[in-house]
């Protein structure tokens, strides 16, 4: 027998016994979603040559990195700020005060200098720019 108690040849490991912690644990899933730690975290994540990730911040709310490497590995880092769309948001319509009418402009122009230069008014159908 040896120290462990066991004949020389049943050759156990003594350690086999021993519980690992990390061996039941279940694989936490990312979804495809990887979490870096700010920006230093995005500068060091490595990526293959010829690949791209997209790299969430998990200290900056609203904030995610595009990280690609080219062919021989060099690294490019793009920093993106997103925020979410609730409801339908709709599109606000353009100040029109600030606008004149057609017939409001060719009034204006026939007050200076006796209208356009011998020209037709501008009409709806044709363009302005001749």
């Amino acid at each position: 027998m040896n120290q462990f108690g066991n004949p020389i040849g049943g050759m156990q490991n003594p350690y086999m016994n021993m519980v690992n912690p990390y061996m039941n644990r279940p694989m936490q899933q990312n979804n495809g979603i990887i979490w870096v730690q700010g920006i230093e975290g995005a500068k060091a994540y490595q990526l293959p040559q010829s690949s791209n990730a997209i790299l969430m911040d998990s200290e900056r709310e609203g904030i995610f990195y595009i990280k690609t490497s080219d062919n021989v590995g060099m690294c490019n880092l793009r920093e993106f700020k997103y925020s979410e769309i609730t409801g339908q948001s709709a599109q606000s319509a353009p100040d029109m005060s600030q606008y004149v009418t057609r017939d409001e402009l060719n009034t204006i122009l026939a007050g200076i200098g006796g209208g356009n230069n011998g020209e037709q008014p501008i009409s709806a159908t044709e363009p302005a720019n001749k």
